[in-house]
């Protein structure tokens, strides 16, 4: 049975450039959440959510895929999307229904074609985003460069909540601005531990860190008076504003990592669950099935079941595998449910949720969570499945 509640999941896309490192950055969040024992390299065809043969050959991911973790007690999906342009479809797919896009951009390129194009699709839904700037490590990295370059496209709202310790193969840590504390990553294993921060980077936090407070305080009007009055804000008002800017897509963040090094992934996966939106947060748009007017519904897990279907995967030994998410109630094995963009009943056979090609058997998909289904016969990407008096569409 699948347990969570929509509060205690995070549904996130990782979108961006071709290279950038978005299979890599999911093979390492998986590794570190316990997911699978080995960190998979995409160099070394094993990843998690790169497993098509095509896609193993070319080192490029070509489909999106999904993949689940459980960090702190929640659990977070994700969908690993193509970064080339033949397969931007997918990306927007992912999007669709996620409630937060991640996007990983490459601290040597900066921002590419790809990067503009699906940050215009994020907008374009209304999805906050979190940047990563990833593989830091490399020669010629440079968190000041692509940091220009972001803001220079996307405006002054992409904002550092880390920095980098040390540059290119000297990169080896993270200081968190939120928490003001810093980390150190083993070589070998990636592991995290509590560092000093460097005297040298001392006036370049605290400058980042005031910046950091100033634009919280500029994304909420009440948090605005209290910052004129003490001249900041309080760590519970920092940490509660950034939530609330980042899911109002005030301030969208930026942090550091190393993919395939295997830095700073433990603290994407804290950001992720504690200032990404949940489903509940996030439902799915709708719209009356009368007057195709936008719609809003009960989205928790006591109301009639409702789910949208994102895309459908025609897999040589399963058949076709239709995905959705379930946006109120919950779906369950061994139910018949009603297709009403064809007019017509489909019966489940078993519900599963998807580690890459691996399907997990469970009884119950809940509201806000991602699914999987086997060998249904009409329905199709973008249909609704709902009560046949349901009053909206998705």
């Amino acid at each position: 049975m699948n347990i969570y509640a929509a509060e205690s999941i995070r549904n996130v896309a990782l979108v961006g450039h071709s290279g950038s490192g978005k299979t890599q950055l999911a093979s390492a969040a998986l590794f570190d959440a316990g997911m699978i024992n080995r960190l998979g390299k995409v160099d070394e065809g094993n990843t998690v959510t790169d497993f098509d043969e095509e896609e193993i050959a070319r080192k490029h991911t070509l489909s999106a895929s999904m993949g689940f973790a459980e960090w702190n007690k929640v659990k977070i999906n994700l969908i690993d999307t193509p970064g080339m342009a033949n397969f931007l479809s997918d990306a927007r797919a992912a999007l669709r229904v996620t409630d937060a896009a991640i996007v990983i951009v490459d601290a040597v390129s900066g921002v590419e074609v790809q990067t503009e194009k699906v940050w215009n699709i994020a907008r374009e839904l209304d999805v906050p985003c979190l940047v990563v700037l990833n593989r830091l490590d490399r020669e010629r990295a440079s968190l000041d460069r692509s940091l220009s370059s972001l803001q220079e496209s996307f405006g002054r709202e992409v904002l550092p909540i880390q920095l980098p310790i040390g540059e290119e193969k000297e990169f080896s840590g993270i200081v968190d601005l939120v928490g003001m504390k810093a980390y150190r990553f083993s070589s070998d294993t990636g592991t995290p531990a509590d560092a000093q921060v460097p005297e040298a980077l001392t006036d370049s936090v605290t400058s980042a860190r005031e910046a950091l407070i100033e634009m919280v305080a500029e994304a909420d009007d009440g948090l605005m008076e209290k910052f004129f009055e003490a001249g900041t804000l309080s760590q519970a008002e920092l940490e509660q504003g950034l939530r609330g800017a980042i899911g109002n897509r005030r301030i969208f963040p930026l942090v550091c990592t190393s993919a395939l090094a295997n830095i700073g992934i433990q603290q994407l996966l804290d950001a992720i669950v504690t200032y990404l939106p949940s489903p509940a947060d996030h439902p799915l748009p709708a719209v009356n099935r009368q007057n195709d007017e936008t719609i809003s519904y009960d989205s928790s897990q006591d109301s009639n079941s409702a789910a949208f279907v994102w895309k459908t995967i025609a897999d040589p030994f399963a058949g076709r595998i239709t995905l959705f998410r379930v946006a109120a109630g919950s779906l369950t094995s061994d139910q018949s449910v009603y297709n009403l963009s064809r007019d017509t009943t489909e019966r489940f056979g078993g519900l599963a949720i998807l580690q890459g090609k691996t399907q997990t058997a469970v009884d119950q998909v809940r509201a806000g969570d991602l699914g999987a289904v086997t060998k249904l016969k009409d329905t199709q990407t973008s249909d609704t499945l709902a009560p046949k008096d349901n009053p909206f569409l998705f």
